[in-house]
């Protein structure tokens, strides 16, 4: 169901609007500026301030709506349908051809403000041996209504062309360099999905731009992170860091839906940190168990189910999923001491819950009590986990509260025991989340 504004609300919008187009400035006759681009934040102080409209806007577009999305939507327009011009560094948006009227481009805008929620398909590759395994045994796995793991045949890629018909964002999903874009030059690859490898495909609604500040976008990344961190938690995968020659970027390639069809609509590259770490997942050996292509298959049929178990009753695994996005970014990246943070927090997630007690009690003895008995074997074991937890506990509040510049050998070693305790923790409350669901079946 869209936005439906109040009448007084979209006027106000309108005529606030309107007022602010002519002080927009474009550079190139493509870019809007920036700065002038903070005139709209003006427009924000229109719609209410709490209820129902608030919550959506915000779920579908951002803390600041208004702003985001005349930004975003404005500039997909112009890059779609202006032509870049070196020799023009600056002019008024009202001097593009059929930008001249404020009143009714407000209009235009806001009648497009309130058709959202908008749906799309967010696809990425993934580039490792479960991309392969997966795309040979494998045609589709679903794993929530929201989400899949899927292998291209010639039925998807009918379902999701790679070419719109709009030259410019067609340039752009090929690859092309600004350069070749804006010069639009005559050497248009022709994009084709991979259909030797696997794809997580996302189903999000709301509104994305081309420059990806939105929320829905937001929320696919979390869903990436957390779908990868889950892998990592029950080994499907494990992480090998390897050198790379050239730097390597994942992308989102992001269709909307148009009527019965899907449209390509964007291109979006994630951050280094977080592309590096998915290229370098693997399928681990389990120290010997999983060295055939048979037996890793059957690993993954294995574990599969109980990710979608997870994914599939996201308000039960509310605090699996957390946790997981936050192990999976302790992998990304080279910041050792961000890094132990996270796992630390990791822990906070999934053993949360209890505070600190008037007899003197701290919160890491708490937590590492409660992590000791969840997966502590025996006693030995678990006075083990108890005394290395307080001692991260204590690293975490020295680099919080003291600062640090590195880590110990010993404290290194000690962050990959966090990690491996996140595993544990994370395995043993996704059995749990089993156990309930097969006795509330």
């Amino acid at each position: 169901m869209s936005i439906k504004l109040h009448k007084e609300c979209k006027k106000r919008l309108i005529q606030k609007i309107a007022e602010q187009l002519p002080s927009i400035t474009v550079r190139n006759k493509l870019f809007i500026d920036p700065k002038s681009a903070l005139l709209f934040q003006l427009a924000e102080s229109v719609p209410p301030e709490r209820g129902k409209i608030k919550e959506e806007l915000e779920k579908y577009i951002s803390e600041n709506p208004v702003s985001n999305f005349l930004y975003e939507y404005l500039s997909e327009k112009l890059y779609e349908n202006q032509k870049y011009d070196s020799e023009v560094s600056e002019t008024k948006l009202v001097d593009l051809d059929g930008y001249q009227d404020p009143v009714k481009i407000a209009h235009r805008l806001i009648n497009a403000l309130e058709s959202l929620p908008w749906e799309y398909m967010l696809t990425i590759k993934f580039e490792n041996e479960f991309s392969k395994l997966f795309s040979k045994n494998f045609s589709e796995y679903k794993l929530s209504d929201s989400l899949k793991i899927i292998s291209p045949d010639d039925n998807f890629s009918k379902t999701f062309p790679l070419k719109s018909g709009v030259e410019a964002r067609d340039r752009f999903v090929s690859g092309s360099s600004l350069l070749d874009i804006l010069q639009t030059l005559d050497i248009l690859q022709t994009p084709e999905w991979d259909k030797n490898a696997a794809y997580l495909q996302i189903t999000t609604k709301g509104f994305i731009g081309p420059y990806g500040v939105t929320r829905p976008l937001d929320d696919a990344i979390s869903t990436l992170k957390k779908f990868c961190g889950l892998g990592i938690a029950l080994r499907l995968f494990g992480v090998n860091y390897r050198y790379k020659n050239t730097p390597f970027r994942a992308k989102f390639l992001i269709h909307q839906k148009d009527g019965e069809s899907w449209v390509i609509k964007h291109l979006y590259e994630l951050d280094s940190s977080i592309s590096e770490t998915l290229v370098d997942l693997i399928i681990p050996s389990l120290n010997g168990k999983l060295d055939t292509q048979s037996e890793k298959v059957n690993w993954i049929k294995y574990i599969l189910p109980s990710i979608k178990t997870v994914f599939s009753n996201p308000e039960k695994a509310k605090r699996i999923l957390l946790g997981a996005q936050w192990l999976f970014d302790s992998y990304c990246g080279r910041n050792e001491l961000l890094s132990f943070i996270q796992v630390i927090i990791v822990l906070e997630i999934l053993l949360g819950g209890v505070k600190t007690n008037s007899h003197g009690i701290g919160l890491g003895k708490l937590l590492g009590n409660r992590c000791a008995y969840l997966i502590g074997s025996n006693d030995e074991q678990r006075k083990e986990l108890i005394e290395d937890f307080e001692k991260s506990y204590d690293i975490r509040s020295k680099i919080v509260h003291q600062g640090r510049n590195w880590l110990s050998l010993h404290e290194r070693a000690l962050f990959s025991k966090l990690q491996w305790m996140c595993c544990r923790v994370i395995q043993e409350e996704v059995k749990l989340l089993e156990k309930n669901l097969k006795n509330d079946a």
